[in-house]
């Protein structure tokens, strides 16, 4: 894909503007369930929020704090991070949804550490990419996330909230991906695999879809399959 104009000269000349090249990927997924094909839709689409704690408290989008304290301090797990003192906290006005899932850093001083959570609405939990009990420390009302920290002051780092629930099969590959690199400033995703010789950074776009039926582990599923677009920005 160009960007800028080609034209010719009064002569008849052309002139070329193009001022820069930027690659177009077109897909079309697999048979998925209906509940994986609707994940995969708003995981392309860059729904959701970033908190990087890189330079301020803003979102990837945008949004500031709506509530709390907290200072921006070096060392965390992806440049900068977020304190809050003991018993501290802070809310952002997301406006999730009833269904969402977060990620998370939060240094544990017990092995000095950065441990990676992931929260789901149905109250699943994942730490270092392992079902565990809920832990305290951050927690989604009303579409409203908040950081918490209990008794002794504690850092957070990378925090992703994406207003849909991702299926429990993709808690393993998240934890490994989220573990090598911080998470894309949403909209924007890092892309990256055969079609690339490195990681690129995209916009995406999910477009039409089709119904369609398959087996997996022998069960007859009703499902979707769709077409999307990578672009480089």
């Amino acid at each position: 894909m160009s960007i800028g104009q080609d034209s010719r000269a009064f002569s008849g000349a052309y002139r070329l503007g193009r001022r820069a090249v930027r690659r177009e990927w077109e897909f079309r997924t697999g048979p998925l369930s209906l509940d994986e094909s609707e994940a995969l839709r708003r995981l392309i689409m860059g729904d959701g929020h970033v908190l990087s704690f890189d330079t301020d408290n803003y979102t990837s989008r945008g949004l500031g704090q709506a509530s709390g304290a907290g200072v921006l301090i070096p060392g965390g797990k992806f440049g900068s991070a977020m304190r809050f003192a003991s018993n501290g906290s802070g809310s952002w006005a997301l406006q999730l949804g009833p269904e969402w899932t977060t990620m998370h850093y939060r240094y544990d001083p017990g092995p000095a550490a950065w441990r990676h959570y992931i929260f789901r609405s149905d109250g699943s939990y994942w730490v270092q990419g392992l079902a565990v009990p809920p832990a305290d420390g951050l927690s989604i009302t009303s579409g409203t996330l908040t950081l918490t920290s209990f008794g002794i002051s504690s850092d957070f780092d990378d925090v992703v909230a994406m207003p849909f629930r991702v299926p429990g099969t993709w808690i393993a590959e998240l934890y490994a991906w989220h573990s090598a690199r911080p998470w894309s400033s949403l909209p924007f995703l890092t892309a990256g695999g055969t079609f690339a010789p490195s990681e690129v950074k995209v916009l995406g776009e999910a477009r039409d879809g089709e119904f369609v039926e398959f087996v997996r582990g022998g069960t007859r599923l009703v499902g979707e399959r769709f077409d999307f677009t990578l672009r480089e920005v």
